[in-house]
C-alpha cells in the first residue's frame, strides 16, 4: 500500500462533495489516525494505512456494483443506478456513493492501539517481542451509528446515506435487529449495495496485511490517474481522540 498515493486519491474524491462543513470534516480526518490506522486487528488489511485502503476498496467495489447513467453527457452530469435482475431498485448520486463508501468506517478513527507479545522466531528458535493491533476504542459509541454521528457533527447526510452508513454492518452488528435492517433495505436499497461492497472488499480484495495482488492497482481508474500500491513498513501512530463537539 502506498499511503501517500491513497491519501491523494481519498482527498480528491472527497473534494467532489460540495457541502458546507466538508472542509471541517476533512480537517478532523487529517488530524485523526484515519490515514495510518489498520482496517482490523488481524482479519483484513491489519497494517498501517489499512483503513484508508479499505475505504477506497469499498468505493471501487460499490461503483462496480452500480451502473452510471449520463443525464447530460456534455456537462458530465448523471447518477448511478442500482439494478437487480435488470430492474432499477435505487438511484444514487455520485457524491452519495463517495460519502457512503469513503466514510462508512470513520468510526474506526481512534479505535485501534498497539501492544507487543512474545512470539517464537521459527528461524532462530528464540522468543521475540512482536507488535500487534488491539482494540482501544477511545469513543465507544458503536459502529455504523458512530460513523453517522461523527459525519453529522461537521456536514449533512441524506437519508439514503444515513441509513446505508448506519446499517452497513447488516445483521452482524450487536446493536442491530433483523427488522430494522430489513426495513432499511426496503426503504433504501442502497443500504444493501453498501453492505455488499463492504463484504466484497474485505472478503475478496483484501488479505490480512495487503491488498490481494489481483486488486493491487484496483484504486486506479483511468480518470483518476495512477495510484499504484507498493509495500510500506511505516509504523502506526495514534493520537488522543477529540471529544465530540457540544451541540452538534
Amino acid at each position: 500500500m502506498n499511503i501517500e498515493n491513497n491519501i491523494a486519491r481519498f482527498e480528491a474524491e472527497l473534494a467532489k462533495v460540495q457541502r458546507p462543513g466538508m472542509d471541517k470534516l476533512l480537517e478532523y480526518i487529517q488530524k485523526s489516525d484515519f490515514y495510518k490506522a489498520p482496517a482490523s486487528t488481524k482479519y483484513h488489511l491489519a497494517a498501517p494505512g489499512g483503513l484508508l485502503q479499505h475505504s477506497l476498496n469499498v468505493l471501487n467495489a460499490l461503483r462496480g456494483l452500480l451502473s452510471w447513467q449520463n443525464a447530460d453527457a456534455e456537462e458530465g452530469s448523471g447518477h448511478w443506478e442500482y439494478m437487480v435482475a435488470g430492474k432499477v431498485v435505487d438511484t444514487i448520486q455520485d457524491d452519495s456513493v463517495i460519502m457512503m463508501a469513503l466514510l462508512h468506517d470513520i468510526c474506526k478513527t481512534h479505535f485501534y492501539g498497539t501492544s507487543t507479545r512474545n512470539q517464537k522466531n521459527e528461524a532462530t528458535g528464540r522468543w521475540e517481542k512482536v507488535p500487534f493491533y488491539m482494540v482501544n476504542d477511545m469513543m465507544p459509541l458503536g459502529h455504523g451509528p458512530k460513523s453517522a454521528m461523527i459525519i453529522k457533527q461537521y456536514t449533512t447526510l441524506t437519508s439514503q446515506e444515513l441509513y446505508a452508513i448506519w446499517h452497513h454492518m447488516g445483521r452482524t452488528g450487536n446493536y442491530e435487529n433483523d427488522a430494522a435492517v430489513g426495513k432499511s433495505i426496503e426503504m433504501y436499497p442502497a443500504v444493501l449495495a453498501l453492505q455488499t461492497a463492504d463484504m466484497m472488499a474485505s472478503r475478496f480484495m483484501e488479505s490480512e496485511k495487503e491488498n490481494l495482488e489481483l486488486f493491487a492497482d484496483a484504486s486506479a481508474p483511468a480518470s483518476a490517474g495512477q495510484w499504484a500500491d507498493s509495500p510500506t513498513t511505516e509504523e502506526p501512530t495514534f493520537e488522543e481522540a477529540p471529544a465530540l463537539r457540544e451541540g452538534a
